[in-house]
Order: structure tokens, then C-alpha cells, then sequence
């Protein structure tokens, strides 16, 4: 039971540390789950189709794999192109997104997991809790990412000033 414990726990803590850590843009890793969702969710049977007949491997397998991997490239390439990009009195806010990051990344991946393990796994008093709190992890995700990105994304002096800093016109 403690293994299937460790594996749910990871499933959360990977996502969220490496955000941390690496000083990802946590609100943009958030959004890249969302993203791989859809992903999941529109387009996996078509490419699953094309890999079954491409690789000539079993439809369910692959099918697993194809879901796995459209859930998790998208948070992967996040990850690569935004690391480093949160300094300073920054780290402190990306927390909680990345946190979200880390939970949401826990409630989709365990449904795309085998069948003996997903089951072992939605045996833990954990995960029930984790499920039960699923509304409130995307949600609260959601605006975390939204007031982090508008809080640090914000264009700072617009009007007449910010256009005389970009560029000097002859008159």
C-alpha cells in the first residue's frame, strides 16, 4: 500500500518541485496540463488510429501510451521553455500555482494509469480526499494562474513615456 502511496505522492510532488526549482512559470505549467487535457480528450483516438495502424501494436496500449504522452508533453515543453523565468519576490507567488500544477497533474495522469494500478491507487484514503478536493484544486489553479500572470506580466510604463523609451522619432 505504501508503494501505491509514494507513487501518488510523486505523481503530485515531481510536477510541483521541478516548477519550483527550476523556476518555472508555474500559472503557464498549469495551463499546459489543462491544455494536454483537451488534447486527451479531442484527439487521442484519432492518434491512437494512426499509431495502431502505423506500429501495428495493440489498440489499448498504445491508446494509454498516446494519452499519457498528449497529457504530458504539453507540461514537459512548458517546463523547457519557461524555466528560469520566475526571480526574485516572484518564487514566492509561482507556489501556488505550481502546487496546483502538482495536484492536477496527480488527478489526470491516475486515470490514464493500468487498470491494477489505478485501482490500487484509488484505494488510498489520499487520493479519495485529492478526488473529492478535484473542483477546488481547478478552480483555485485557475485563479492562481490568472492573478500570477497578471500580476507579473503587467506592462509597465505605458502611455507617451513607455513609447519614447522604445524608439526616437526625427522630427
Amino acid at each position: 500500500m505504501t508503494s501505491y502511496l509514494a507513487i501518488l505522492a510523486a505523481l503530485a510532488a515531481v510536477p510541483a518541485l521541478a516548477i519550483i526549482l527550476l523556476r518555472v512559470n508555474g500559472a503557464i505549467a498549469f495551463m499546459s496540463l489543462c491544455l494536454g487535457s483537451v488534447l486527451v480528450t479531442y484527439t487521442s483516438s484519432d492518434v491512437s488510429s494512426v499509431l495502431t495502424s502505423m506500429l501495428n501494436k495493440g489498440p489499448l496500449a498504445t491508446n494509454q501510451w498516446v494519452q499519457l504522452g498528449l497529457l504530458v508533453v504539453p507540461l514537459l515543453l512548458a517546463i523547457l521553455f519557461t524555466r528560469g523565468s520566475v526571480k526574485g519576490a516572484k518564487a514566492v507567488t509561482n507556489v501556488l500555482p505550481a502546487i496546483a500544477a502538482g495536484l492536477l497533474s496527480a488527478l489526470l495522469i491516475v486515470p490514464l494509469l493500468g487498470a491494477n494500478l489505478q485501482h490500487q491507487i484509488h484505494d488510498l484514503g489520499i487520493w479519495r480526499q485529492l478526488s473529492n478536493a478535484q473542483t477546488a484544486v481547478i478552480l483555485g489553479g485557475a485563479l492562481f494562474s490568472l492573478v500570477f500572470l497578471l500580476f507579473t506580466h503587467r506592462k509597465h510604463g505605458g502611455g507617451e513615456e513607455g513609447k519614447k523609451k522604445h524608439g526616437k522619432h526625427k522630427e
